[in-house]
């Protein structure tokens, strides 16, 4: 059985490599994407979910004061 999937999307490499490792440590496969990715057309978010269906999904945001 594979392990679940964790969609990580963020747009620091630093970020997605804790994430990851960290999820992975738990027993998920991480999915990495790039939100600037989406915004420029260069990945698809609806096909990124179709051919990935991770089973979670990790959105991490600055929030400005």
């Amino acid at each position: 059985m594979s392990p679940p999937l964790a969609a990580i999307f963020n747009s620091r490499d630093e970020v997605i490599e804790a994430i990851g490792s960290a999820l992975e440590n738990d027993g998920f496969a991480p999915v990495p994407a790039r939100p600037a990715e989406i915004r420029n057309g260069t990945r698809d978010l609806v096909a990124f979910i179709e051919v990935h269906c991770p089973d979670v999904t990790i959105y991490i945001r600055k929030i400005k004061h």
